[in-house]
Order: C-alpha cells, then sequence, then structure tokens
C-alpha cells in the first residue's frame, strides 16, 4: 500500500470535515482473529497476508507505564497467566460501575512479566479444528512492537481501551500513544493518515483532538460513558456532536439497520466504520466456516452476505474478524503465501 494511496483515504479540514472515501477500508479485527489468536504478531502477520488496509489494535497499560496490545484489561482469557502467576489477582472496578472484579490485571504486572505468558495456546484449545501448533508461545506486543512489525504494510487502527480507568490511577494513555507515534514518525503530513485513533470514550479522543489533532478520531457507540443511553440509536443530533470532535463513527453494526442511518452519520461528514463483521461466532468462541447456520448459509457465505449488505448502505469500511473473507465480498483474490 503506497503513501499516496493511503493518503487519500481520509481528508481533514480544519472544520473537522471529512470527505467520504470512495475506498472500502478493510480493517482487520484484532488481526486476523478469526483464524489465529488475537492481538498477536502472527494474528497481524495474517491480516496483512489477506489484504488487510489497517490492523486493528487495542491498548492496555502495564504496572510500568508501557502500551500493549491486548483487548481485555484482565489477562486471563487470552494468556495462561492463571498458571505462571496464580496468587496475583486484585480487585478493580475497570468499568466505573461501582463494582469490583477480581482478575489478573495488565496495570498489576510489569512488561517483563507479562512477557513471560504464552498468548497463543488458548486459541489452539478453544478452536482445535483451526488449531496450528506455531501459536504455541505467541506473546502479548507491545504497541511499540506491532509499529515495528506493520511498519508501513497497512495502516495502525488504535484504541483507547478504558481512558477513565487509567486516568483514575494517574496515567493518560491518550498521551503515551501519541508521543509513541511521534517518536516514530506518524506525526508527519501523510503518514498522519495511516492513523486511526478509536475509543468508546468521548473524553479519550477530546484529549488526542488536543494533543495531537493531525489524526482521524473514530468514536465507537454505543459510548461507555454511564448515561450516554442516547449513544445506543443513531440521531442526527448524535452525529452533530460527534462531528464536533471526531471524523467517523464505530457503530454496533447492530445498531445500523438501513442505509438512511448510515446516510444520517454521512450527512454530518463523518466516516462509517461498523463493527465487527464475524457471523454467529465470538472472540473466544469460533465455528468452523463451512458449517451451516439456522438460516441455511455457511457461515461463510453468512459473514460475506452481511458484508455486502452493509456495503449496500454505502458503509466506508468495518471491521471483521476474516479479512479474507471480506476480500471475497469484494470479489478480490487474495495471494497465499
Amino acid at each position: 500500500m503506497s503513501l499516496a494511496f493511503l493518503a487519500g483515504l481520509v481528508h481533514l479540514s480544519p472544520a473537522n470535515a471529512t470527505t467520504i472515501s470512495k475506498k472500502l477500508l478493510l480493517i482487520a479485527h484484532r488481526g486476523a482473529s478469526g483464524y489465529a489468536p488475537e492481538h498477536t504478531i502472527a494474528s497481524y502477520k495474517l491480516a496483512i497476508e489477506q489484504g488487510a488496509d489497517f490492523v486493528e489494535q487495542d491498548l492496555q497499560l502495564t504496572r510500568d507505564g508501557v502500551l500493549i496490545c491486548l483487548h481485555d484489561p484482565d489477562l486471563a482469557r487470552t494468556t495462561n497467566v492463571k498458571e505462571v502467576f496464580p496468587d496475583r489477582t486484585t480487585e478493580r472496578d475497570v468499568e466505573g460501575a461501582g463494582m469490583k472484579k477480581r482478575g489478573w490485571y495488565t496495570i498489576d504486572f510489569t512488561l517483563a512479566e507479562i512477557k513471560q505468558l504464552d498468548a497463543g495456546s488458548w486459541f489452539n484449545r478453544a478452536n482445535p479444528f483451526i488449531a496450528n501448533p506455531a501459536y504455541v508461545g505467541e506473546r502479548v506486543p507491545t504497541l511499540e512492537e506491532t509499529i515495528e512489525f506493520v511498519g508501513r504494510r497497512a495502516g495502525l487502527y488504535i484504541e483507547l481501551k478504558h481512558y477513565p480507568f487509567y486516568k483514575s490511577l494517574g496515567h493518560d494513555i491518550a498521551s503515551l500513544t501519541a508521543a509513541l507515534l511521534k517518536a516514530r514518525g506518524f506525526d508527519k503530513s501523510g503518514d498522519r493518515d495511516r492513523i486511526f485513533i478509536q475509543s468508546f470514550s468521548k473524553e479519550g479522543l477530546l484529549r488526542m483532538k488536543e494533543i495531537a489533532p493531525g489524526y482521524a478520531r473514530i468514536q465507537l457507540i454505543p459510548m461507555e460513558a454511564p448515561g450516554r443511553e442516547d449513544s445506543r440509536k443513531i440521531t442526527a443530533v448524535l452525529a452533530k456532536e460527534i462531528a464536533g470532535y471526531a471524523q467517523g463513527v464505530g457503530p454496533d453494526m447492530r445498531m445500523v439497520n438501513g442505509d438512511a442511518d448510515v446516510q444520517t452519520l454521512h450527512k454530518a461528514g463523518l466516516l462509517v466504520h461498523p463493527y465487527t463483521f464475524r457471523g454467529l461466532t465470538t472472540a473466544s468462541a469460533r465455528r468452523p466456516l463451512e458449517e451451516v447456520q439456522q438460516n441455511g448459509l455457511t457461515l461463510r457465505a453468512h459473514i460475506i452476505d452481511d458484508i455486502q449488505r452493509f456495503v449496500g448502505f454505502e458503509i466506508d469500511g468495518g471491521f471483521t474478524d476474516y479479512p479474507d473473507l471480506w476480500r471475497a465480498a469484494m470479489g478480490t483474490k487474495i495471494k497465499r503465501k
């Protein structure tokens, strides 16, 4: 993917408006996470090989202040932390809901400790039909390692996770992200267009607008902030609010009921990148792609059908765990290594 190509994907004006791109963006959700353990170099590598325009990174923070790529604030689901550090649980209220939950939180472990963990074997156990012995021993990557690996082969679609939680502990993950991107040269004209910053937290995106306004910002909805039940439905009022500080919206695909919803967001000047095209699977429980679903379609056909239907709504891109199926939906052949 050339710099000139990526530079044409999003055009930001001083007024924060966005020119809707004709290029449909394929965003690999946690990498090619339908085929490989999410947020590992193996998953990112496969996503690039399958033609992803952008690869997503969810950010968590270690005790020693290092940004790592991991969806959950708790290490338990995707690593063997229970076996390696069985006595290291703490209680944390990550969601800010007033209820603490016991777990193995990244913020309580140093990077060196997290690097001892196996972040690949869980995938093989959960998905024996696509298990790969090469995934055993995969490590949790840092954001810096991910940037170095992905390089300029794909764009980076970075999510600020649990921004209020980390802020309550005295950490500004927006500033840490901006500083790392600057150190890697992404603050320069052209390279900025290779970056999207997304978050469920409006506060996190406002902070990024303040300190690094050149990166395109995507508000994920529904918002995670308490009391924002109004963000569970796409409306012109919500679109206007978001357009005041972001260039796009990442709606749960279940919120998009047709092209009228997409047009509501487009009229506010917003890009629309729904999540997540993966059929009836979940991040923790995959199914064989040739398995027939209750609707009579194979899982593969179901995912392709969903993608094609939403493309018909004129979305600008989307998140999928199966990048090759996005390409198949677009009629593009994948060169496999």
